[in-house]
């Protein structure tokens, strides 16, 4: 009997921890009342040390941290955007002058509050290290426009990162978790998105390859990579068609399948050559959605499904 009780409260804690770990909003609301401005990323690894103590809590609070309250520079000039030149005689000096250009950057990215997605990532690496976690700025080509479709994955044109968590890698953007630009403004739109914490690496693949292939975490390579649509909304998964470039020859339909999708959202898409998007009304399978797209001799240009509104995917057709 003591040996089933026994078994039942580690069962027991097991659940609770897994359901607690895979919830931060106790941890997002904290941190949004943390102050706007730190000058190091040891301070803001000070502050988190004090609030929390699991290391997946950590991890997010400097997410959310920097996701709030860094926003991406879009200027030729930002900081970030070029590479620092530098020289040295030993392998220590180089050592030395890699860690001092790494930390200025972190910190002028505090300072100025913008940067590219170098500074974002190494104020998350240097926070995380502060922490005393692993953590890996990892360098390597996004899949960010539509001209990005069918096309190979160098050269390299980001920065992410990953992190150790209790012994695993785990893999997070927090450039793209912050927001974007909207509209043809380029003025900065802070939209916290937490589909870029964690992100299954099957799932981070999409619109990521690194330089080194062992922060793929998958066994995803190069085409698997080049033929992938344009995600612009990682809470859609496509099952049909699941390549990005789309050959119309004929006119005609093509199917589309989209899990994630629900009976009451808007559902249109558009093609580049058009001068309007055009309703469609998916049929509700479980989680998946299906309808119809048609094509004619005329389509080409770029393909994008809109969910409510908002870039879901984009195809290249041809």
């Amino acid at each position: 009997m003591k040996t089933i009780l026994l078994k039942i409260k580690i069962l027991l804690l097991f659940a609770c921890y897994t359901a607690t770990a895979q919830d931060y909003a106790k941890v997002d609301n904290l941190v949004k009342s943390y102050p706007n401005t730190y000058k190091t990323p040891a301070q803001l690894a000070e502050r988190i040390a004090a609030d929390f103590h699991r290391e997946d809590e950590r991890a997010r609070a400097i997410f959310t941290w920097i996701a709030y309250n860094i926003s991406f520079d879009e200027s030729p000039a930002a900081l970030g955007r070029k590479p620092v030149r530098y020289s040295y005689t030993t392998e220590a000096e180089r050592l030395a002058k890699i860690a001092e250009i790494e930390n200025d950057l972190a910190e002028e990215t505090l300072r100025r509050k913008k940067s590219v997605c170098h500074g974002y990532s190494m104020v998350y690496a240097l926070t995380a290290r502060k922490l005393g976690m692993e953590c890996e700025v990892v360098r390597g080509n996004a899949k960010s426009i539509p001209s990005d479709i069918g096309k190979p994955a160098s050269p390299s044109n980001h920065a992410w990162n990953a992190v150790k968590i209790n012994g695993e890698w785990k893999l997070l953007d927090v450039t793209w978790g912050a927001g974007g630009f909207t509209g043809r403004s380029k003025k900065f739109d802070f939209r916290f998105d937490d589909k870029y914490f964690f992100t299954e690496p099957e799932l981070f693949f999409i619109n990521h390859f690194p330089e080194d292939k062992k922060w793929l975490l998958t066994t995803k390579n190069e085409r698997d990579y080049a033929v992938q649509p344009l995600y612009y909304d990682l809470g859609y998964q496509i099952v049909q068609p699941n390549e990005g470039v789309l050959k119309a020859k004929n006119e005609g339909l093509i199917t589309f399948k989209v899990k994630g999708l629900k009976a009451t959202d808007e559902v249109a898409y558009q093609f580049s050559s058009a001068p309007f998007s055009k309703k469609v009304e998916p049929k509700i399978f479980a989680d998946t959605g299906e309808f119809d797209v048609l094509f004619d001799r005329t389509t080409r240009g770029i393909l994008t499904i809109f969910v409510n509104k908002q870039s879901v995917v984009a195809y290249s057709v041809k």
